[in-house]
């Protein structure tokens, strides 16, 4: 069964994010844990994109190994910045040609060293346009991003779940959170979605953090809340110690999530194997994932 079977079955699915790295090292270390990560049983592999033509086409080449020498089912991110629709399209049939079935299709953040995004004039100014034209011309599977406590450029909450809706009207198959750490405000977001009429699967995404100082870039980036009592736990421990708070404190999110219907886990694994596999070994143990 894979990954969208489960989803319309209602079977949690557990996956992984990955990203091309920018260092012979970090390759090494990705490439170590992919090695690892095929013993896992995961129902998905996700890989970024990179702003501005940073990673774009270390994007495409690791899709298809991961999709070829792995054979785990993976899922290309693909954003709207600095691609005209016929470069898009390139790209797409690229992806089909490797045998790739699912797509995230995002609008992207502004390359580095701008603030605000500009579509390119040929190209696409919404996710929810790429999803469109992702769905009239191709036959991926495809995903897109939703923001538990909004978006940093949306007026509202309400808007932002209406933008989610336009995603799902125009061909969303589902939906992967940005990472958070209060599941309170995701079940808000969940119930207010769904009076919206959102019924695409909701998956989580889920960050192990390992330090004080790497909170606190999350939420600078994502604008995301740090419950006192994660910082808490943080607060004095030594850099391993603060590595097993973050396994545990991520452990038991996924626990109440999964008691609550969530559709999956998303584990932002930042390439590494060894907090996000000792997360889902923890659920298989907890019996709320498939044992291998």
């Amino acid at each position: 069964m894979n990954f969208f079977d489960k989803l319309t079955n209602k079977i949690p699915t557990i996956s992984y994010e990955f990203f091309p790295p920018k260092t012979s090292a970090g390759w090494h270390t990705l490439y170590s844990t992919l090695g690892e990560v095929k013993q896992k049983n995961l129902d998905f592999i996700s890989v970024t994109y990179g702003a501005g033509g940073t990673t774009r086409d270390k994007t495409l080449s690791l899709v298809e190994r991961i999709q070829g020498e792995l054979e785990i089912d993976t899922m290309a991110h693909l954003t709207c910045v600095g691609h005209s629709k016929s470069e898009i399209h390139s790209i797409l049939e690229k992806l089909s040609d490797a045998g790739v079935k699912a797509i995230m299709a995002l609008r992207g953040d502004p390359p580095q060293g701008q603030s605000k995004f500009t579509p390119h004039p040929e190209g696409f100014a919404y996710a929810s346009e790429l999803i469109a034209y992702i769905k009239k011309h191709f036959d991926f599977k495809i995903g897109c991003a939703y923001y538990p406590e909004k978006h940093s450029e949306a007026i509202s909450l309400d808007v932002d779940i209406e933008h989610l809706k336009i995603k799902q009207d125009n061909g969303a198959d589902f939906a992967a959170s940005q990472l958070f750490f209060n599941n309170e405000k995701f079940y808000s977001f969940r119930d207010k979605a769904i009076k919206a009429g959102v019924n695409l699967p909701l998956t989580a995404g889920i960050m192990p953090v390992s330090s004080i100082g790497q909170m606190s870039k999350f939420q600078e980036m994502c604008a995301c809340q740090i419950p006192g009592v994660l910082k808490g736990m943080m607060e004095g421990c030594s850099k391993q110690e603060a590595v097993e708070v973050g396994i545990a404190y991520a452990t038991g999110q996924c626990v109440d999530l999964l008691k609550n219907g969530i559709a999956g886990i998303h584990l932002y694994s930042l390439n590494r194997s060894q907090a996000a596999a000792l997360i889902v070994e923890n659920l298989r143990l907890k019996g709320f994932l498939a044992v291998e």
